[in-house]
């Protein structure tokens, strides 16, 4: 079991890098990069699947931190899935773009430091 969450730490790692590479292709164009998009969905998956690991290992969680960090998640996959619609509907909104690489930012500094 320990192994399998190491394997999907390490992955979670991945859909963050995923989010930061597709948040830099985007600043070019100005338009959401679908590796964003997939990076968010990624990581949402990827965190709910270490919560639900972790419970099974029997490990003591801070169940509060989890509820930040899930909603935080939520908020960003939300924010990307909507960049990305109006971009294919040729209503480009940048700002939700933004917005979800600044709550991506939080909620990284959050898992990190605890703020």
């Amino acid at each position: 079991m320990d192994t399998a969450l190491v394997a999907l730490g390490w992955a979670h790692w991945g859909g963050l890098a995923l989010l930061v590479v597709g948040y830099v292709m985007s600043l070019a164009s100005g338009v959401i990069h679908p590796i964003m998009v997939w990076g968010a969905r990624l990581q949402l998956l990827l965190g709910l699947a270490i919560v639900a690991g972790g419970e099974m290992a029997g490990w003591s969680m801070n169940h509060m931190w989890v509820g930040v960090k899930l909603i935080v998640a939520l908020a960003v996959v939300a924010l990307c899935e909507i960049a990305s619609s109006k971009a294919k509907k040729g209503e480009n909104k940048p700002l939700f773009m933004h917005l979800a690489a600044a709550l991506v930012v939080a909620n990284t500094l959050y898992a990190l430091f605890g703020l």
